[in-house]
Parts: structure tokens; C-alpha cells; sequence
């Protein structure tokens, strides 16, 4: 570790972590940053990090001093405008809003169980009887990509399609060298996403629903069009791997571990595990903040004007928070986990995906496959860095 100095101050630089460690085992990085440096500069991503779960929260929720706002972010072209994730105050709260009836609580509880039963219902019944399947392949993308067509309000042939354009998306917004092969994938994504949006709105306005897009179009004084295309994109980009890889996340989880898919199956509780999981290996590890106000933190202080990450992986292993933070155990104490955020930006869907994973997909997955269980022989992996998940996760179904 060596020293950064910057605006007269110094922040420490870690040049020891490579994007290889992040990617392979971020784990590992991060408790030796909350130890040593828990706000610290990684030569390898040139971003200041915030690792504690306190300063985690802070720059979620202090709006004095943190925000979103930044129009050079490479996120602006891979996303083909400015989105509300990278909007503060009224701008944020006006475009977050045109999507808020989409979460009414009369819609969790009625419209969305039918549609998501009816999705899992068809997925999990085209599972063969018995053998090896790969759970990624086919029960976690083709769930999370139909149900997110349904919640989005678009007709796409295709469930590959989604995990497309969210890859494209997220590579884009990662862009930060400006790789021209990268933002022409981007670009073509976002001409195929603006050609599918504006063929639905027609529909939508015709036909109003409980849809994101439906909601967006059909306000009393709807936002611009093309906000509306970019906070779609915002949708999926994050919604599509996020619901995916958390999914796959919770069910590695309760098979790596029989006593406690057993306490879930016998209480019906599968929020113990869904919570866990979301802790355990956030889907998004990652968010990007930028200090409006100059701060002092742990006796660092943050220039304004500042881009930095604030890591909720890191975050959800905070030992302040959770012992043996690398354990999955459904038992702990029942303590707030960081993935879905907090403050003004706070995960819209986040309420919608518990209950589609632990009133529909779970109950239903192991009252179908009651001796469900790992395939011998074979390893999981975790990966990413920004978002992490499973590669693969090959079960035995009988």
C-alpha cells in the first residue's frame, strides 16, 4: 500500500488489488480493505472505494453531501441519454414516480402473483422428471426474462434477447476508455430497445396496464420519450442479470446447505433465505456516487466533484454487522443487508422480487423436485465485479 496525496490531503492507494481479484475473488479484497483501508483508492479501477457498511449508508442517504448526478459518465451513451439513476432531487423523483404505479401495493398483491404463478408455473412444469439440468439455463433466465417482459410491458420473441441488451448496456456504462467496439454494441442494443419501446407504447396507450412502460406513457403529464426509453434501458440493465443471478444465488445457498432448505420447507419462511442470499453475494456489488460537498470520513477527506464506489458487497460482510460474513446462515439476526440500497435511490423493485422468489418460485420449485440437490462432481463458480453471479448450476432433480 502507498500513499495518493490529493488536494492536500492523502488517501491511501491500493495498488496490490489487480481486476482479476476483483472479478475471481472480491471477497478476500475487501475484508483486507475494511482491516487496513476501508476508504481507499484501487489503482487498477482508478475510483475511490468506500468498503464499511456505515460509509456504505452514508453516501446513499447523506444528499448534503453525496449524489448521482453526472453527465460524462460513459453510462449517458450506453444508455442513449441521461438516466434517473444518474439524476438527483426533483429530476430523480419525477422520473422515479412515472414508474411508481407499476409497485402500488394493489398491484403486488393482486395483478403480479397470477402473472409471475402463470410464468414459474411454465417454466419449472418444462423441467424434465429426473437427470442433471443446469438451473441457469433453465429455470433462472427464462424465469427472470419473461417475468420482466411482463413487468416492463414489451413483446420480445426472445428471453436471450433481454440478457442481450442488459449485457451490452452494463458494458457500455462500463466504458470508461471509450472502446468503440463496445459503444457500437451499445448503440445497436439501444436502437433495437428504442424500436421495441415506441412499437408498445401504441399498445400501452390503448390498452393501459399495471406495465412500466404503461405507466410511464399513460401519466396525466407523461416525461419525455426519451427519458422514458432510457429508464426502460435503466430496467434492463439492471433487472434482468440482477433477478437472474440473485435467484441462482439463493438456491446454491439452500443446497449447499440441507438443514436449512429443510427449516425453510417445513416453516414456509423462504424470506430467511432470500434475505441471506441477497447479503451474501449482493447481484449488484457495486454503485457509483459522486461527493457534491467536500466530507471528511474516517479522517480522509472527499473532494468535491469526487467519482467514487460505494460497495454494498462489501458492505453486506461488514464485521461490524455479521459474524463469519462469508457463511451462508439463514439464521442470523435480522439486520438490514445494503443490496437493494437505500435513500432516494432505493430499489423500486426490490419488495416485487422478494415476493416473486419466496411466495411463487421457491414454494413451487421444491414441492415439484422435493429431492432436489447438487450434481456430483461438479463446481460453481462465482464472478464479476460490478454485478456477480453463478456461471452455472448444474442439479440433480430426483
Amino acid at each position: 500500500m502507498t500513499s495518493f496525496s490529493y488536494s492536500n490531503h492523502d488517501i491511501p492507494l491500493d495498488t496490490l488489488t489487480t481486476l482479476q481479484m476483483l472479478d475471481h475473488d472480491p471477497v478476500s479484497v475487501y475484508r483486507r480493505l475494511r482491516k487496513d483501508a476501508p476508504i481507499v483508492r484501487i489503482q487498477a479501477i482508478d475510483r475511490i472505494v468506500l468498503t464499511k457498511a456505515d460509509d456504505v449508508y452514508l453516501a446513499k442517504t447523506d444528499t448534503e453531501h453525496f449524489g448521482s448526478f453526472d453527465t460524462h459518465s460513459p453510462m449517458h451513451r450506453a444508455f442513449g441519454g441521461h438516466t434517473l439513476m444518474r439524476k438527483d432531487g426533483p429530476a430523480h423523483l419525477r422520473e422515479r414516480e412515472a414508474m411508481a404505479t407499476t409497485f402500488h401495493e394493489r398491484h403486488l398483491c393482486s395483478t403480479w402473483p397470477k402473472i409471475f404463478k402463470s410464468v414459474v408455473d411454465q417454466v419449472i412444469n418444462q423441467l424434465p422428471e429426473t437427470g442433471i439440468v443446469d438451473l441457469l439455463p433453465s429455470l433462472a433466465a427464462p424465469i427472470s426474462a419473461k417475468c420482466l417482459k411482463n413487468i416492463l410491458g414489451i413483446n420480445v420473441a426472445l428471453d436471450d434477447k433481454l440478457f442481450e441488451w442488459a449485457t451490452a448496456l452494463i458494458n457500455g456504462a462500463m466504458n470508461s476508455c471509450s472502446n468503440v467496439a463496445v459503444f457500437r454494441s451499445s448503440d445497436q442494443a439501444n436502437e433495437e430497445m428504442n424500436q421495441c419501446f415506441d412499437q408498445m407504447i401504441v399498445a400501452h396507450r390503448a390498452n393501459p396496464n399495471a406495465s412500466i412502460l404503461s405507466s410511464m406513457v399513460n401519466q396525466p403529464n407523461p416525461i419525455p420519450l426519451s427519458q422514458i426509453r432510457t429508464n426502460m434501458k435503466i430496467c434492463i440493465g439492471g433487472a434482468a442479470i440482477e433477478m437472474r443471478d440473485a435467484l441462482l444465488t439463493t438456491l446454491h445457498g439452500l443446497l449447499q446447505n440441507p438443514a436449512q432448505l429443510n427449516y425453510c420447507l417445513k416453516t414456509g419462511n423462504w424470506s430467511l433465505a432470500c434475505e441471506e442470499a441477497l447479503r451474501w453475494v449482493a447481484p449488484i456489488q457495486v454503485s457509483p456516487r459522486i461527493v457534491k460537498k467536500c466530507i471528511e470520513l474516517r479522517g480522509i477527506t472527499l473532494p468535491a466533484g469526487e467519482a467514487i464506489m460505494v460497495i454494498q458487497g462489501s458492505a453486506n460482510h461488514d464485521e461490524d454487522y455479521w459474524l463469519d460474513p462469508q457463511t451462508f446462515d439463514i439464521h442470523r439476526p435480522s439486520i438490514e443487508n445494503h443490496t437493494f440500497g437505500a435513500g432516494p435511490h432505493r430499489c423500486l423493485g426490490s419488495g416485487m422480487y422478494r415476493r416473486l422468489i419466496c411466495s411463487t418460485i421457491l414454494p413451487k420449485l421444491f414441492c415439484q423436485f422435493p429431492k432436489l440437490r447438487p450434481a456430483i462432481d461438479y463446481k460453481v463458480e462465482f464472478r464479476g465485479f460490478a454485478f456477480r453471479g453463478l456461471a452455472s448450476l448444474p442439479v440433480q432433480l430426483a
